[in-house]
């Protein structure tokens, strides 16, 4: 079922009033974070797939679901049932039986998808490096951080001391070590 054309009135809620926020599939209008004096209200939509959207005559219930819109959102909010479904397998999520779900672009991707492709990403970048004959020596006094397996280069977003990191593609455990090279800015004195 495509929700597109989706558009229903919500009689709770007054047209006048403009703050609403969104947590997941639940609208609230007028949370204690405005302060306004005026009632609280938490509406969910009638069906998955919708949210409220203030027009000149009131509040409606209208599509939000990426895939039914056909914006194709990388990394969408609201998803219908009929999109809540794995992107590799195509399993919906009330099929997971409190397995993970992974975000990942598009949507998300069930457990058994995840370990899978991330096991392939693992063989393939060891078997890689191997063939390139990587090795711990290429990881030696360079400017970036290599993973010493498979070579992986990995983020050393707030790495500012030595420290123990996790390749993020092979899983091994391996140590950091930080080098400052020193620099010097010259200014006069005020």
């Amino acid at each position: 079922m495509n929700l597109s054309d989706t558009k229903v009135f919500i009689p709770e809620v007054p047209k006048e009033w403009i703050q609403r926020t969104r947590a997941g599939h639940t609208n609230i209008w007028n949370d204690s974070f405005y302060k306004n004096e005026l009632p609280e209200i938490k509406l969910n939509p009638p069906i998955r797939g919708l949210y409220a959207e203030r027009f000149d005559d009131g509040w409606y219930w209208v599509c939000g679901c990426s895939k039914c819109l056909g914006n194709n959102e990388p990394y969408p909010y609201i998803v219908c049932d009929e999109h809540n479904r794995c992107e590799t397998c195509g399993i919906y999520r009330d099929e997971l039986e409190g397995k993970t779900a992974w975000g990942v672009q598009g949507g998300w991707q069930c457990d058994t998808c995840h370990t899978k492709e991330h096991n392939d990403r693992k063989t393939a970048a060891i078997e890689s490096a191997r063939e390139r004959g990587h090795s711990e020596d290429d990881c030696y006094d360079i400017d970036k951080i290599i993973c010493p397996l498979c070579g992986t280069e990995n983020s050393s977003d707030d790495i500012y001391e030595n420290d123990e990191l996790t390749c993020y593609v092979c899983d091994t455990e391996f140590n950091v070590t930080v080098e400052y090279e020193p620099k010097y800015t010259s200014s006069f004195k005020k």
